[in-house]
């Protein structure tokens, strides 16, 4: 596969000195779903801006189907952009509002009602096309905005945080259609979002970001089973990984928790840490890989302890127990048909899911 898009070394500093992005590295591939993801003000929408030539590039390249882009102007860059606020005209008729930009292309009529029509199916809105956007719900408007990107056919597909206006419900029902579509379509699309659920359920890779540098690139399973960073761990994930402080021992046989209970570490994990016995670490669990049931708890003696019990949520299938070890906060999540009714009860890791992650650097320890 050839990449549709490249960005090499880009860089955004605005004239008033801040720095934006730095150095942001990436290929994407023809018919990728990438994600870019992190908190409000980490320069995502930015960098997703500079591919759509509404920012410019301070320095870098920025390639498009093998032709450097960045002084190309937005509409001949073969790119379509769906925003958050939908950006319909309110006197048009959805028709007439996904046939715009071809009409202004003077593209031929029959062509465009081709487009149209072919948009309208893929999207369900052929019942839609006499209506105005007054009178149509938001997952309609959405879809309007998508079709009016499809008929333009182009190389690669900006969306930016294009369900954020949703309710939930409704939310999790156009991630499904976007999945579809982006199927359907096969082609390229960069999607922009600070909703990490988002990130994992529609993403072929994502692009975590935090204070306009990249964190970590990688499929949602490698970025929720081995985070690159603390950062990348404590925001992929629902709820967040647990982090614990403690140390090594000199022989490099438990991990000692600042509350004085030891964990046994696994033979991989003591060929890992050989240069950190005797240091502080950071050891991190995610929330599914803390059990509660007898056989758990038999199984894994040696990574045994109790919660101080605060509060639980019951969530249908599973529970979240609430609580803390010493003075460290904690979430399990377990089955639901495990009844939690103590101040304290007994847990125990899968200490083979556990990580390890460096003070200093807050990189995983590999």
């Amino acid at each position: 596969m050839s990449a549709d898009v490249i960005l090499k070394d880009v860089n955004k500093v605005y004239p008033n000195g801040f720095h934006a992005v730095y150095d942001f590295n990436i290929e994407i591939e023809k018919g990728e779903f990438i994600v870019l993801a992190g908190p409000s003000g980490c320069g995502k929408s930015t960098t997703l801006r500079m591919i759509a030539g509404l920012e410019e590039i301070s320095s870098g390249d920025l390639i498009i189907n093998g032709k450097r882009c960045n002084d190309v102007a937005p509409k001949d860059r073969d790119i379509a952009m769906v925003f958050q606020n939908y950006a319909l005209y309110a006197h048009m008729t959805v028709y007439h509002n996904m046939a715009f930009s071809l009409t202004i292309r003077k593209v031929d009529p029959v062509e465009i009602h081709a487009r149209v029509m072919k948009a309208a199916d893929i999207l369900g809105l052929i019942p839609y096309l006499n209506r105005k956007p007054k009178q149509l719900s938001g997952g309609q408007r959405q879809r309007v905005a998508c079709g009016r990107a499809i008929v333009r056919d182009p190389v690669v597909f900006l969306l930016d945080e294009p369900l954020s206006n949703l309710d939930a419900k409704l939310r999790g029902t156009m991630r499904k259609e976007l999945m579809q579509l982006h199927e359907r379509l096969n082609a390229t699309f960069v999607y922009v979002t600070h909703d990490q659920i988002e990130a994992l359920t529609l993403a072929s890779r994502i692009v975590v970001m935090k204070d306009g540098y990249v964190q970590q690139i990688a499929t949602p399973k490698e970025m929720f089973d081995k985070p690159e960073n603390l950062f990348v761990a404590g925001f992929i994930g629902t709820p967040p990984m647990n982090f614990a402080n403690g140390s090594i021992d000199l022989n490099c046989e438990y991990f000692e928790h600042i509350s004085g209970i030891k964990f046994k570490l696994t033979n991989h994990q003591k060929e890992i840490l050989q240069n950190y016995a005797g240091k502080s670490v950071i050891m991190a669990s995610r929330a599914e890989y803390i059990f509660i049931d007898d056989a758990s708890l038999s199984k894994n003696k040696g990574s045994a302890f109790e919660i101080d019990v605060d509060y639980t949520e019951y969530l249908g299938a599973y529970n979240l127990i609430y609580g803390s070890i010493g003075d460290e906060k904690v979430i399990a999540k377990v089955y639901s048909r495990q009844t939690i009714n103590a101040d304290k009860i007994k847990a125990c890791f899968d200490m083979e899911k556990i990580h390890f992650f460096d003070i200093e650097t807050t990189k995983r320890i590999r």
